[in-house]
């Protein structure tokens, strides 16, 4: 019998299946070389044998080779030619800094820097002059994180002097310009009035004198030997060493910035590298000890607060669990794919996302068993809990009745419940019937309008829906909503709530039950709703 082994692309990223890009079958042994194009690359490698299997992989540059958790902690660091690159360009920021008095050694400076920065499939000087620019704003923005605090007058100078770039003092107004106090309001004559024609001269002239004289401070700053230029480089040789101290972090954040800021083809060929990339953060907690039953296993709410790409991924010692994604604003749930959340770009919103995590217990639990969730991205900052640490217990009301199955599959409603809310509250609502084919349409209605629903066999979810507080009713309106109910059942619902909100009354709300007729015990039903 033959074995197989099978090398293809692999990403957390993405559903697309690539196709191989080494394949090996054998009876007994095989060996073959695997070239692979300058970049970091990230592969799968798939076996199959009869008996057993010994692999192995040499190679003359280092690698990882291991299981998800060993690959993807190596991944959230830059690739090495992200790196290369990210130092070629910070050694020649560097060389310009400390020959930035020097007459003879700053033109040779600059060339390098130049060349260092500047990608070569920009040609045009428009393009160049561009790409110039958001450098220089780079230079700007890594000085700010480096220093932790705002440039001083004298600092934004000496950076204008060294990058040549007077735009950088009008790029950021707020950062450049001072904050309005007290002292800097406009007296009251000028209050609640137009400028004269001869004001509004004036002003123009006096913006024309300041803006030479910025002109021709920079310009003496960008020649050899001027007080202006000492003083600039005095001012930047005494902020380097901070800069200095840290230096991958921040050419790392340097050239992080070009990327991010330039528009346009690939800069730089590492950009080719960041498909690989991830970034992750991970949600543990521990299963419900209940055997044999449907649990509420996670809920929280992420807040995002910039457009990116996401991947959930659940690592269950349950094999029967699901997690489910809400866009709190519009409600809806985010598209699945063989019940596992797609690749989704989440967008900022007002609510956030609702993540939602159910189970099937088996009769048998593993003891401390825990749930995980990994959260995939491609950059930092990943979306952050509404809470610090998330809860993995939940207030449970239910509720268990006896239905009549209808043997004509006509449409019925089996039970109708009542909801009084005195306090906004996320709850999750679930139905369940003993008898599994049955065909169950959940509804939630706001003044008989439908506000959310979920189809199910046996078994339906209602994952995240926001009860918002009732207004007062007066007796009138509490008497004509009891006229509208069901003529079937009319039950009062129970409310699950947080652990910490359980004995407030206004996050269960008010319960109103009664039966209108009596049904025989034939097939049970469970209604339990959690907050």
């Amino acid at each position: 019998m033959s074995s197989v082994l099978i090398v293809q692309p692999y990403s957390w990223k993405s559903l697309h299946s690539q196709p191989p890009v080494l394949t090996i079958q054998t009876t007994c042994s095989g060996a073959t070389t695997l070239k692979l194009s300058p970049g970091r690359h990230v592969f799968s490698i798939h076996t199959k044998a009869a008996l057993g299997y010994h692999v192995r992989l040499c190679s003359e540059t280092p690698f990882t080779f291991g299981d998800e958790e060993a690959v993807m902690s190596q991944l959230t660091k830059e690739s090495a030619r992200f790196t290369d690159q990210a130092s070629s360009i910070w050694r020649g920021l560097s060389r310009l800094v400390s020959s930035f008095s020097d007459e003879q050694d700053q033109p040779a400076a600059r060339g390098t820097l130049e060349e260092a920065h500047c990608p070569q499939n920009i040609n045009t000087p428009q393009e160049k002059r561009k790409h110039r620019k958001v450098f220089n704003s780079a230079v700007y923005k890594m000085l700010l994180e480096a220093l932790g605090r705002k440039l001083t007058s004298e600092e934004r100078f000496a950076v204008v002097a060294l990058t040549i770039d007077p735009s950088l003092l009008a790029n950021d107004p707020k950062i450049h310009s001072p904050t309005l106090d007290g002292a800097s309001k406009p007296p009251e004559s000028w209050s609640d009035r137009e400028p004269t024609d001869g004001e509004v001269k004036a002003a123009v002239v006096l913006q024309a004198a300041f803006r030479g004289h910025s002109a021709r401070k920079i310009l003496n700053a960008s020649k050899s030997g001027t007080k202006e230029k000492l003083t600039a480089s005095k001012i930047f040789l005494d902020m380097w060493p901070k800069v200095e101290s840290d230096a991958a972090k921040h050419a790392a954040l340097l050239l992080r910035y070009i990327i991010d800021h330039s528009e346009g083809a690939e800069l730089y060929p590492c950009q080719r590298d960041e498909w690989t990339r991830v970034t992750f953060a991970d949600y543990s907690v521990s299963l419900p000890d209940a055997a044999d039953s449907w649990v509420l296993v996670f809920r929280e709410v992420f807040q995002v607060h910039k457009e990116m790409q996401l991947v959930p991924k659940v690592y269950s010692p349950v094999p029967n669990c699901l997690l489910h994604v809400i866009n709190n604003d519009t409600g809806e749930e985010l598209d699945m794919l063989f019940n596992k959340v797609a690749p989704h770009v989440y967008r900022p919103n007002k609510l956030g996302y609702s993540f939602v995590a159910e189970a099937l217990t088996p009769e048998s639990l593993p003891s401390g068993a825990k749930w995980r969730m990994r959260l995939i991205g491609t950059r930092e900052h990943l979306p952050k809990l509404s809470r610090k640490t998330p809860l993995n217990v939940f207030s449970v009301k239910e509720l268990r009745d006896y239905y009549v199955p209808n043997d004509k599959n006509l449409t019925a409603t089996v039970c109708r419940f009542l909801v009084r809310v005195t306090a906004d509250v996320l709850g999750t609502i679930q139905f369940q019937t003993s008898k599994a084919d049955v065909l169950i349409r959940l509804s939630v209605l706001d003044q008989e309008k439908l506000v959310a629903g979920n189809t199910g066999k046996g078994h339906v979810v209602i994952p995240a829906f926001f009860f918002l507080a009732n207004k007062a009713l007066n007796s009138t309106d509490e008497k004509n909503q009891n006229q509208k109910r069901s003529p079937t059942w009319d039950k009062g619902l129970k409310v699950m709530d947080a652990p910490q909100d359980r004995d407030k009354d206004s996050a269960a709300g008010k319960q109103d039950s009664s039966f209108d007729q009596f049904q025989p015990p034939t097939e049970t039903m469970y209604t339990s709703l959690r907050s």
